[in-house]
């Protein structure tokens, strides 16, 4: 099966939501930092469409990503809460993708957090740890993208136009930043603002791809953002690890994932015929947050559900 036709027949909402068929949400960065943007819910705005820089000059091989899913245009501490045909989901997450693979193709593996540079860099303006953690990694990001460092220091200052102290540094703080990033990763030499960005991106919306369709002919829906991929709970094992076999065919290496969700923790005692475990051993799981619906959910769901009948399909299990 295909996924757009996959997708036409899941169920993709958000229990608590009550409204009947749009989203509203304040935009936080970028350009339209402040605006309110209405989005969507109905069936008609969860499809997605490959988007191509250069097209055909560009020989197809710059950018890709999927775009427009109604997922993709909310906020993070919403799309948590999003649910697949009426149960819980997991968003899994690639770490620093993008500096994990130029440091693979560099053959250098990186290890820790890239964005902790262990000392304050500009002790006289900067004093949080987590902020400046913040800063580095957007200008990382941000000269990934750009061609120039001019270029990268202005797109850094443009991110988020309430952030006053962001935009109060200089082309020489912001530099000084990226020098000690260097100086920790120093493989990064000469590879940042080099515009690495629609290599990089190309390179993920072919792992993307493989993703989609993998589980396309398995009959699961799941939803890619850019550097991560939504799928119903009890499926996140699965996906982890048809992740790793997808990175590794596209770039002959493995870039680290992690959740995001918060989940309900556990532990208890385990024991059984395994080795290691013929004596009780504590062990920690987790179980998925349920969310109470709203009514206006239900209708919701009960509407799709019958538009489905109507039209002779089934919803997607």
């Amino acid at each position: 099966m295909g996924y757009k036709s996959l997708i036409k027949r899941t169920i993709i909402d958000i229990p608590s939501y009550h409204p009947s068929s749009t989203f509203t949400r304040t935009i936080k960065n970028g350009q339209y930092s402040g605006r309110e943007q209405t989005i969507s819910l109905l069936p008609d705005n969860k499809f997605v469409t490959r988007v191509f820089n250069g097209g055909l000059a560009g020989h197809w091989q710059l950018g890709g990503r999927f775009y427009r899913g109604c997922w993709q245009q909310i906020d993070k501490e919403d799309r948590f809460k999003t649910y697949i045909n009426d149960q819980p989901t997991l968003e899994v997450d690639y770490k620093a993708f993008h500096p994990n693979l130029l440091s693979n193709e560099l053959e250098v593996k990186l290890l820790g957090d890239p964005y902790d540079l262990g000392e304050f860099i500009l002790p006289e303006v900067i004093t949080n740890k987590e902020k400046q953690r913040e800063y580095v990694k957007l200008l990382v990001l941000m000269g990934i993208n750009a061609d120039k460092d001019k270029k990268a220091y202005q797109s850094f200052r443009n991110s988020d136009r309430k952030d006053r102290l962001g935009q109060s540094l200089t082309d020489k703080q912001l530099g000084a930043l990226l020098d000690a990033f260097i100086d920790k990763i120093p493989q990064f030499k000469g590879v940042l603002n080099t515009g690495q960005a629609l290599r990089l991106m190309n390179i993920k919306s072919q792992i993307a791809n493989m993703i989609l369709d993998y589980f396309s002919q398995k009959n699961i829906p799941v939803l890619c953002i850019h550097d991560s991929f939504i799928i119903q709970y009890d499926k996140e094992p699965e996906l982890r690890g048809i992740l790793d076999q997808a990175t590794h065919q596209v770039t002959n290496s493995i870039v680290d994932h992690d959740i995001k969700n918060e989940r309900n923790n556990h532990s208890g005692k385990v024991t059984g015929n395994i080795k290691c475990y013929e004596e009780p051993v504590m062990v920690e799981f987790h179980t998925a947050i349920y969310i109470d619906p709203t009514s206006q959910y239900n209708h919701r769901k009960a509407k799709f559900t019958k538009l489905m009948k109507l039209s002779g399909n089934n919803i997607s299990e």
